[in-house]
């Protein structure tokens, strides 16, 4: 539990535009701790909201009362025989699941843009759905079972014959008023024909009270009535979908018209009169103009941009069918069907690359849109619907309104096929002005989507704090008050997220807005989605990039304002630890977001910016004996390594581990993967010319080709466990597989101490790395005759910094320079059953994972790549000096690891060391690998 400053003001947001600090941050990870703190709570009578991903955008994961975050106790995820069903925890994050049911061709009926962040309590709880989802593939109509916790603590299991037997002998009462409810609301005709229409759109405005009209049981009318509720009537613990089938075989398109109504006309002929389908046309995502001019620098969008007039909106199409031959009529349906209503420009694809592609860029609009506001402002969205046979209007209608009131840098797109749109603006809530605005905006969309167009004021992003206050002007007042019957019959102490969905303040949806203030050039544009936390290996034990991002931004506001230096001095002197010290600063954040926001390049410059004199004085020491630095570290590693075979291993660890906490962590740590590494390795003679070694200027001896090999001060200083398969170093493996291969090799000379400079510049102290990295690039410049010779290194990061700080010769990492330039001159000798590969954070940053599991297929006859760990968190020393980094970032390692597995491979030996120690199997190099499996049989 977290009451502290900056950890409560660190989960006081989503993906929202609201703000509220927690009292309290508890991480629950069973159905007993959710008890506890309802019991707790209850006794201090503070509200509880249950969180999942937060990537809400109604403000329903925010409170100023206990915020109950989901743990790892709730990763349950099983696939039923067939893969007709899937039982899910709801800390699964539907992405994850989909992958798993994909070799089944099955899916998850709901398909949020955001699944490869938001996890499926806040599906459930949100009735999520997405692009194909539509209505009938939503949870409400494809969960099979669900199993939760009421706010007196009892648990109710749908499936469960014996739980629900308890249940209804325990709380008689309850299903008892449920079924009053239900025949109540049965006896009233316009009530229902009502809930029935407004129904048939998306719509999650309100309680799901179509739950009392498609049910008689109470058992079910409250199962269901759970889905959407936003954790105001009881805490999700497990559900079990009825899976979907997702098709092999897709085509995908952009396809421009002339205007709106010409796009509507095709999309309501598209619809099969209402009728979803996984066979067809799936999706059909309408892009307004202004929306396609935000994007349109983007390579997919170029072969469109010949067809785009200054009104043309353009709908992403997909279509799906079982078979080549069954697509191939699905889709020339689809293209008469377009070409009849005006189409300008009709080219479907099945190259899976490009669907990906356009389909990424329309899942990114909520973040690309956002980034495109001006700096300072928050960003809004809304999402409505309407009929479908009213798009056109209702499309120009909404650009109306958004135009009225000042937002026109709004862009409108949205879910064409339900009738569903999406809108997003921006606006500065430092300016009181803009919340008085805001508001009168929202009073008019309400009277527009909910009483002129019959629509829902809340398609798919759930009421949340945003449209609380206008739930009763969409649905009237009798279905209002039933929805406050209904609450009050589960939770009558309002203790579960009150406020949310249900709200009798009508100005609570522009209170505790959100303010952005700039703080650092290099995260400004951040929305604080969320979409950057899967990626983070800090996630959930320290801080996420989000909240970094929104820490500093407060850290920022505080400094400019002076209004409580306590509160600054306080977050500014915790933010070392949680922001800094544990910030890996792999960048993988900036591949999730997709406007590449870079929250390890703020952290590095804010360790510059803490850097005193001492420090710099130290730094700058380092980069003169680098070389005795280097030595003392081996010799460090390799006296440990001797002191664990003389006592026993756990006592050395204990040890070191008492005198790392006596130093303030100041002493690295000592444990049993750690390795000394095998030092610089010595070329062999040539046999064409015994200095060949030696020669400055690359020349081919005997037509062969000369590559300069750089091995990585890591490399160098540390080494690999014990495997059992007499594998070399990495140094002397490369070079056995270079001659092997028949290359002639070169390395610097001296290479005790050369380094790249990254430790360097990953620490804030960028003069140095440029001193250090600038010295090694001449000598690699001079030996590859300026880039004339390749030029090699076997570490991940070292390459990927040399990348980002070139000299005059390019490098290239192990995995690309193996696969292209080694592989395909060797013969394999021996594989292995299976090998374990990761790819480390620089490895994924230069898009190396398609080499790395190609080389290590080549040496394997079947790979387990690690999908539980992004970052390992070991993060060059980190893992000497924050273990618990690495610990945190690879906690689930051994769960991707299978039985017959005894090798696995990273391309960073650091990485492979932290891997070791918590994968319970030994990491090595991909060089060291590579030459075993083609290592010449005696």
């Amino acid at each position: 539990m977290m009451t502290d400053p900056l950890m409560t003001y660190a989960w006081s947001g989503d993906a929202s535009s609201y703000r509220l600090i927690p009292a309290a941050v508890v991480f629950i990870n069973s159905e007993d701790d959710v008890r506890a703190v309802m019991t707790a709570a209850r006794a201090e009578r503070l509200p509880i909201t249950f969180r999942a991903a937060g990537t809400s955008l109604s403000g329903q994961a925010v409170t100023d009362g206990v915020l109950a975050v989901l743990g790892d106790g709730w990763r349950k995820l099983s696939i039923h025989p067939g893969a007709e069903q899937i039982t899910l925890g709801p800390a699964i994050i539907v992405a994850h699941a989909n992958t798993a049911l994909k070799p089944f061709n099955k899916k998850l009926g709901p398909d949020p843009a955001s699944q490869a962040t938001c996890k499926i309590g806040g599906v459930v709880n949100n009735n999520s759905s997405g692009m194909c989802c539509g209505v009938a593939y939503n949870t409400y109509h494809t969960m099979a079972r669900l199993r939760i916790v009421l706010a007196d603590g009892t648990m109710l299991d749908s499936g469960d014959a014996a739980s629900c037997a308890a249940f209804r002998a325990s709380h008689a009462d309850l299903l008892a008023a449920l079924a009053a409810l239900h025949h109540e609301v049965m006896e009233d005709a316009d009530l229902v024909a009502l809930i029935r229409h407004k129904y048939r759109i998306k719509n999650t405005v309100g309680y799901s009270i179509n739950a009392l009209v498609d049910y008689h049981d109470p058992l079910d009318i409250l199962i269901h009535l759970i889905v959407g509720s936003e954790g105001t009537l009881g805490f999700v613990s497990e559900v079990t979908y009825n899976t979907i089938p997702e098709h092999p075989h897709k085509a995908t398109a952009l396809v421009p018209f002339p205007d709106p109504y010409a796009a509507a006309r095709a999309i309501i002929e598209l619809s099969n009169g209402g009728v979803q389908t996984t066979t067809g046309v799936t999706a059909a995502e309408y892009i307004e103009r202004r929306a396609l001019a935000t994007v349109e620098h983007l390579v997919p969008l170029a072969p469109l941009l010949p067809w785009l007039t200054e009104s043309s909106p353009a709908v992403l199409i997909d279509v799906a069918a079982p078979t080549a031959e069954q697509l191939e009529e699905e889709t020339a349906r689809t293209v008469d069907i377009l070409r009849r209503n005006g189409a300008t420009h009709i080219d479907f694809s099945t190259d899976e690359a490009r669907s990906h592609a356009l389909w990424d860029v329309r899942k990114g609009f909520f973040t690309s849109g956002g980034a495109a506001r001006p700096k300072g402002t928050s960003m809004l969205t809304e999402d409505v619907a309407a009929p479908i046979d009213r798009l056109a209007e209702f499309v120009i209608d909404m650009r109306d309104l958004l135009d009225r009131y000042g937002y026109e840098d709004a862009i409108i797109f949205g879910h064409a096929l339900a009738g569903n749109l999406h809108f997003q603006m921006s606006d500065d809530f430092s300016d009181p002005k803009a919340a008085d605005k805001f508001d009168l905006f929202n009073q008019e969309l309400s009277q527009l989507v909910s009483v002129r167009y019959g629509g829902s004021l809340k398609a798919e992003h759930g009421t949340g704090r945003a449209i609380a206050p206008f739930v009763e002007a969409e649905w009237g007042s009798k279905a209002y008050a039933l929805m406050y019957r209904i609450k009050e019959l589960f939770d009558p102490e309002y203790l579960l997220n009150p406020g949310v969905l249900l709200n009798r303040d009508d100005k609570v949806h522009v209170k505790n807005l959100k303010v952005m203030p700039l703080a650092d050039d290099l995260v400004d544009m951040c929305i604080e989605c969320g979409f950057c936390e899967p990626a983070c290996p800090s996630h959930q034990m320290t801080l996420s990039p989000r909240q970094r991002i929104a820490v500093t931004r407060e850290r920022e506001r505080l400094r400019r304002s002076g209004e409580d230096p306590a509160r600054l001095k306080r977050l500014d002197d915790d933010f070392q630890y949680a922001g800094l010290d544990t910030c890996a600063a792999c960048n993988l954040c900036s591949l999730r977001c997709p406007v590449g926001i870079e929250t390890g390049t703020m952290i590095i410059g804010q360790r510059t910016e803490r850097r005193g004199d001492f420090a710099r004085s130290v730094a700058g020491f380092a980069a003169r004996h680098t070389g005795g630095i280097e030595a003392a570290m081996r010799a460090g590693v390799g006296l440990a390594d001797v002191a664990k075979s003389v006592v026993s291993a756990p006592l050395v660890e204990t040890v070191t581990e008492t005198a790392r906490r006596i130093s303030g962590n100041r002493i690295p740590r000592i444990y049993k993967a750690l390795k000394p590494g095998p030092g610089a390795p010595k070329l062999p003679e040539s046999r064409d010319d015994p200095k060949a070694s030696g020669f400055p200027v690359p020349i081919a001896l005997s037509g062969r080709q000369r590559v300069v090999y750089f091995p990585s001060c890591a490399t160098r200083m540390f080494g690999a466990p014990e495997t059992g398969h007499n594998l070399l170093a990495v140094p002397a493996a490369m070079l056995a597989l270079l001659a092997r291969a028949g290359f002639d090799v070169v390395m610097p000379d001296n290479l005790g101490g050369q380094c790249c400079g990254q430790p360097f510049q990953s620490k804030g102290f960028p003069e140095e790395a440029a001193r250090v990295g600038g010295a090694l690039n001449a000598q690699l410049a001079t030996l590859s005759g300026n880039g004339a010779a390749l030029v090699l290194t076997d570490a991940s990061t070292c390459a990927k910094h040399l990348k980002d700080f070139p000299g005059a010769a390019p490098v290239l990492d192990s995995s690309e320079f193996l696969l292209r330039e080694i592989l395909p001159r060797l013969t394999i000798t021996q594989k292995l059953p299976v090998v374990a590969v990761h790819h480390n954070c620089s490895a994924q940053r230069l898009k190396e994972q398609p080499a790395t599991e190609a080389i290590a297929r080549a040496c394997a006859d079947t790979i387990a790549v690690l999908s539980s760990v992004t970052c390992c968190g070991y993060a060059g020393d980190k893992g000497l000096f924050v273990p618990e980094l690495n610990e945190h970032a690879t906690r689930f390692a051994k769960q991707d690891i299978p039985a017959d597995c005894t090798l696995g491979v990273s391309t960073v030996s650091t990485c492979a060391s932290g891997l070791s120690e918590h994968a319970g199997v030994p990491f090595v190099g991909l060089a060291s690998l590579l030459e075993y499996a083609s290592r010449p049989l005696s």
